[in-house]
């Protein structure tokens, strides 16, 4: 005979099981288009791989559709709840007259880095450690490479130029390469002189001996210290199932992010395992160094970083069509409010 232990036990346990299938239900999904799968969305990353979704009630789908417009269309469509994506992207869409608005910064700097070859730091006589404007005029006569001609690495590049008293049209050349280990071939085999890439380019060129970071341009420029760089995008009209939803995303970003802050090296480890199983484990743990501070700020937006992309955009000649104020689209084309309301918790 069973005894009344026995039985309580084994009721339990079928009442567990029967919860299961309830409590997998109760798990609310939520949907975000990532624009492309650069490591410097590193809130996205760590927050799946962290499993802070979790604690929130959510199940996370991140889909990669091949670029910003394509993830700002699944958007608009329906198809996603939130984007993740460049400033200037949500900026140029909104511009436009599409219903967006910016709910989170996702990475508050700028996360591009020049790294250029060992041949060309010994022709020059450039060193990492020389001054800034130093290191900017030594790239006169560089060939420069690039994913792709009159993108963000290009842009970056010209901008660079005009602040090292260089003419950004004619004191360097541009090369179109290709992807991220194209480039680091390219300059492998000396075809290139250098390239802008984000972590954890510079330190895989840096450890095979091809190369060495010259300038970080967020830890260097103030203007591109404090920028929402990267960041999260909802659609409007945002009504109170959606706001829910952000607040959620938001709290589990921080608690990611806090994470990543606090002790990198296994929070790193975790990602690599998940995301980047190619990648050397070293090199996942080096840029989520190098791309923590960009973290720190919990999502957190304001005026002042605002109105630091906006004059960023216009320096290096970006024309949205229109005239945005940092200040005044507050709470239209921006909002701290969500972020806000996941920190009280």
């Amino acid at each position: 005979m069973r005894s009344t232990s026995g039985l309580i036990s084994a009721a339990f346990f079928a009442a567990a099981l029967t919860l299961v299938p309830a409590l997998a239900a109760a798990q609310q999904p939520v949907r975000i288009a990532q624009g492309f799968a650069s490591l410097s969305f590193l809130p996205v990353w760590g927050a799946r791989a962290l499993n802070t979704f979790s604690p929130e009630g959510l199940t996370a789908t991140v889909v990669l559709p091949g670029g910003d417009p394509a993830a700002l269309a699944a958007l608009d469509s329906g198809d996603v709840d939130l984007a993740a994506v460049g400033t200037e992207s949500a900026l140029r869409a909104i511009a436009k007259g599409q219903p967006f608005e910016i709910v989170y910064n996702l990475m508050s700097k700028v996360t591009l880095e020049v790294v250029v070859s060992t041949s060309f730091l010994e022709k020059s006589g450039v060193k990492p450690g020389d001054p800034l404007q130093k290191r900017i005029a030594a790239l006169k006569g560089a060939m420069i490479g690039v994913a792709a001609i009159g993108g963000t690495q290009e842009t970056a590049a010209r901008w660079l130029a005009t602040k090292g008293g260089l003419d950004p049209k004619t004191d360097f050349k541009i090369a179109q390469i290709g992807s991220p280990p194209a480039l680091r071939a390219a300059l492998e085999n000396k075809r290139i002189d250098a390239f802008v890439l984000s972590p954890p380019e510079g330190y895989l060129a840096t450890k095979s001996g091809a190369g060495k970071i010259l300038i970080s341009l967020g830890d260097e420029f103030p203007l591109l210290a404090k920028q929402p760089y990267l960041v999260l995008v909802a659609k409007k009209p945002i009504d109170g199932k959606a706001s829910d939803l952000i607040v959620k995303v938001a709290r589990a970003m921080q608690a990611a992010s806090a994470a990543i802050v606090k002790d990198p090296e296994p929070s790193a480890m975790t990602i690599q395992k998940q995301f980047f199983a190619k990648a050397t484990p070293d090199s996942i743990v080096a840029a989520v160094k190098a791309l923590s501070n960009g973290v720190m700020s919990g999502g957190t937006l304001d005026v002042e970083s605002f109105r630091n992309q906006l004059t960023f955009s216009k320096e290096v000649g970006t024309d949205f069509g229109k005239e945005f104020d940092a200040a005044k689209s507050q709470n239209d084309l921006w909002t701290n409010s969500f972020v806000e309301q996941a920190s009280k918790k």
